[in-house]
């Protein structure tokens, strides 16, 4: 299969950082371009070499490449200072120590409006010096002291971009529409979708590789094991299974029908007992088919210590998109780091009509995938270099940001019901998996098809279900996404459509309803999924069992 159920190589699920992973400062002269990572320009000439963490430093080490003689760390606010502001000390004769940590002429003031953006007329950085540190760089253009332009990035962390003069993360935390994910990711490493308020791979509007069966799951182009939708492994016929298990196994899956009904099947593995599994048979996709243990319940997993060894530092160098980085006095190796990725449930894998075995598996629900904290692995990422620490700083603010503690997320990807993998999300430096829709922190005062503030799980089980989707509705606000979703979750509740005359029996749509048709009342007694969740190609298969659905 062309693209497997999101292996750890992150070759489609994790994003490329470009450049250099140092904090590179740049000359005071905005038409100047940035410079490379191991030298600085005050703009007078000197030239410094060294790294600059300019405003995410913890120590002076990381302010010896800074500009503007700002070569000693403000630690409280993790800032490269160059003087004192309550002694003045480190300012030459004529000039005084701004109250941001730069030596500016006596005269020099950088008055404000009320909103606190500087009012005077700029011609060069220099004239922005006295200003706070986001409004130290001149727009020639428009004669303004901002926090950046184009050419001129050096208060903007490496995971920024300079958006209408402001730093912003090249890849936000949430979004709105797929616009303000076109800087995530890189060629080949695309996260530019919105979905559930979360950059991503796909979304509703922005699709997968429909002629290649991918389907978008929790943000990923997935091929599905079964006809997509909710439920993993329904099947009608042999090919709905055909990305089911290891893509490399040579002996498929296969779509099994209990003897009494041929229209509801099942994906299963090509297994005749309980003894195959693990052997010639391997139920999860890679990496976790590096182990399969056999179980009865979850006690037997957790005894077990059923598990895989995680190369993270793997992980890492395939988003780093090197095998090293560079802090700006050398380049730093990228080293192997293990962690034990724990297979604690056991799960039922059915074999046969009669016959259902159980396997330790990662996950069942996204809520059962756990993050892997970065923090705690980075002398292990550079074990042996003298400069760990600083590459670690390094390393975590140009692909997280400063503030966010540095994890690889995952979600979980269903292989048949009740089976899972934990794969890495799209943009995997943030969540992307279902919440479960417990909770919330809005309020019920204003109805599920109109804009507002978040609503709370507990207004009613359409809102419980969008915000078990996309807990954004549920914590942040009550948007037009959320009333998409609710769309989606609730039978067109607030498009006004007619569930009834979306789609006849005969063809795959939205669930309906038993008021439709006897025939949607016959098959929704047989298959409760197919008004509940889904009319799918097997809810199709089970009307054209009724001769008086009139499917042929």
């Amino acid at each position: 299969m062309a693209s497997p159920i999101r292996t750890f190589l992150f070759a489609t699920a994790m994003f490329a950082v470009a450049g250099p992973l140092s904090m590179a400062a740049c000359g005071s002269d905005d038409t100047a371009t940035v410079p490379s990572p191991t030298t600085t320009s005050s703009g007078g000439g000197d030239t410094n070499t060294g790294v600059c963490l300019l405003n995410s430093c913890t120590a002076d080490d990381q302010c010896d490449g800074c500009p503007d003689g700002r070569t000693k760390c403000l630690e409280n606010e993790n800032r490269c200072v160059a003087c004192d502001p309550t002694t003045n000390e480190g300012c030459k004769a004529g000039e005084k120590c701004s109250s941001f940590g730069l030596c500016v002429p006596e005269s020099a003031t950088c008055p404000t409006d009320g909103k606190g953006n500087p009012t005077i007329s700029c011609e060069k950085n220099t004239d922005c010096k006295a200003c706070d540190p986001q409004h130290q760089v001149c727009n020639t253009k428009t004669k303004k002291c901002q926090a950046c332009t184009e050419t001129n990035t050096q208060h903007c962390l490496a995971s920024d971009i300079c958006l209408d003069g402001e730093c912003s993360p090249k890849c936000p935390k949430n979004c709105d529409t797929d616009n303000d994910c076109s800087q995530c990711g890189g060629p080949g490493n695309e996260a530019h979708a919105c979905n559930n308020h979360k950059c991503a791979e796909c979304s509703d509007t922005y699709k997968c590789n429909e002629a290649k069966g991918e389907k978008c799951v929790d943000g990923v182009c997935t091929p599905p094991c079964g006809i997509p939708g909710e439920v993993s492994g329904r099947c009608t016929v042999a090919e709905d299974c055909q990305y089911c298990g290891d893509p490399k196994a040579v002996k498929k899956w296969d779509c099994k029908f209990p003897v009494n009904d041929k229209t509801q099947g099942f994906c299963a593995p090509p297994a005749n007992g309980c003894s195959d599994l693990g052997q010639n048979v391997l139920v999860l996709p890679p990496p976790f088919d590096q182990y399969t243990q056999t179980c009865s319940k979850d006690d037997d997993c957790e005894q077990a210590k059923a598990g895989i060894q995680l190369n993270v530092g793997k992980l890492i160098r395939d988003l780093v998109g090197s095998d090293t980085i560079d802090v700006g006095i050398k380049k730093v190796t990228i080293k192997d780091a293990f962690v034990t990725y724990d297979m604690p449930l056991c799960a039922e894998v059915q074999i046969n009509e009669n016959l259902s075995c159980g396997v330790c598996v990662p996950c069942k629900e996204d809520a059962d995938c756990k993050p892997i904290k970065v923090q705690p692995l980075i002398l292990d990422l550079f074990k042996g270099d003298a400069i760990a620490t600083l590459a670690g700083v390094v390393l975590v603010q140009a692909i997280w940001g400063k503030g966010e503690e540095p994890a690889l997320n995952f979600f979980c990807q269903q292989v048949v019901a009740g089976v899972g993998a934990c794969i890495p999300c799209a943009n995997p430096t943030a969540a992307c998996g279902k919440s479960g829709g417990g909770g919330g922190s809005g309020m019920c005062d204003h109805d599920k098809c109109t804009e507002g503030g978040p609503l709370d799980s507990k207004c009613g089980t359409c809102e419980a279900a969008v915000c078990a989707a996309d807990d954004y509705c549920c914590t942040t606000a009550w948007d037009k996404l959320c009333i998409q979703e609710a769309d989606k979750q609730c039978k067109n509740v607030c498009s006004g459509g007619d569930v009834c005359s979306s789609h006849d029996e005969c063809v795959p749509g939205i669930a309906l309803d038993t008021k439709c048709s006897t025939c949607a009342k016959d098959v929704c007694a047989k298959d409760d999924y197919c008004c509940t969740k889904e009319w799918d190609a097997v809810c199709v298969n089970i009307a054209k069992s009724f001769a008086g659905c009139g499917c042929k």
